[in-house]
């Protein structure tokens, strides 16, 4: 399958699974989990673990929709109980109101708040989970409702994740206290942060980053003895402030939220982290240094 996660999220960072890989193999010795602080789509984590980069993947998200989510559909019971939802729920304005309804309520049972996150993220305007439904509430758009929420697709991406679900970690941690928990896992484990934007307040991440959360991410890093590597759109707070240019470059990446176009992202690497050089970052795009 050329798309493995069920939910879609702009910027989502499956791309840069095979780049990934190559950092995976770089390291002496190649680690066998790898681990994302801010999961949401996990496209890049399962990517890693289908094709066997990886044994296992400790996903993390502190929004606990998309932490159900996740739970959820990593047990045989639970994703067979996804699945049904899929097929016999209506893909229509009413269904989506009742649906946002349980999300916003945030206090049902895993599979049921799961769906819910799933279901908006499936039907609103580029997966946001705040924004209004694909084709807006009169239906009066170009795309409708129901544009991204092929059911025989999804439930064929809902039961692959649940075929892995062993070798899948699932938390509903602050950033922070999960990267605590991965010290344990220092000499077997790449950690791949992506931080919510600044920039993008609560429209695309209801969690998201003011400067004095990136300072205490970067504290964290900097100090970790795990190999780790960050990404985050292309800022001056972080590549010169925060990690004082040390080990950062830059890259240029497809962003699909609201108006596709191309953006710059800044990567910082790990001081403990083995960067082969003139690694693709994706299909002829490497990333430059910054001085």
């Amino acid at each position: 399958m050329r798309y493995l996660s069920p939910l879609r999220y702009p910027g989502g960072k499956a791309r840069l699974a095979p780049f990934f890989t190559h950092l995976v193999h770089a390291q002496v010795p190649a680690p066998t989990t790898y681990a994302e602080p801010y999961a949401g789509g996990a496209g890049a984590a399962l990517r890693l673990l289908t094709d066997g980069a990886v044994d296992h993947i400790h996903i993390n998200d502190i929004n606990a929709g998309i932490a159900a989510f996740w739970r959820t559909i990593t047990t045989p019971d639970g994703a067979d109980a996804f699945t049904q939802l899929i097929t016999n729920t209506p893909v229509t304005i009413d269904q989506w109101h009742h649906q946002r309804s349980i999300y916003q309520a945030g206090d049902a049972d895993d599979l049921t708040l799961g769906f819910a996150t799933f279901y908006l993220n499936r039907t609103n305007r580029s997966g946001i989970l705040d924004a209004r439904p694909i084709g807006g509430l009169d239906q009066s758009g170009k795309w409708k409702i129901d544009a991204r929420f092929n059911k025989p697709a999804l439930i064929k991406r809902v039961e692959h994740v649940a075929m892995l679900g062993r070798r899948i970690h699932v938390s509903q941690l602050d950033g922070l206290d999960f990267l605590t928990t991965m010290e344990p896992h220092a000499t077997d484990v790449l950690v791949y942060a992506d931080p919510p934007y600044v920039e993008q307040g609560g429209s695309l991440y209801l969690h998201a980053f003011n400067t004095e959360d990136h300072q205490a991410l970067a504290d964290k890093l900097l100090t970790a003895t795990y190999p780790w590597l960050l990404t985050y759109d292309d800022q001056k707070i972080i590549w010169s402030d925060l990690y004082n240019a040390a080990r950062c470059a830059r890259f240029s990446i497809a962003h699909t939220a609201a108006v596709q176009h191309v953006g710059k992202e800044t990567i910082v690497y790990g001081p403990t982290l083995t960067v082969p050089t003139n690694l693709e970052i994706t299909p002829g795009v490497r990333a430059t240094w910054i001085t």
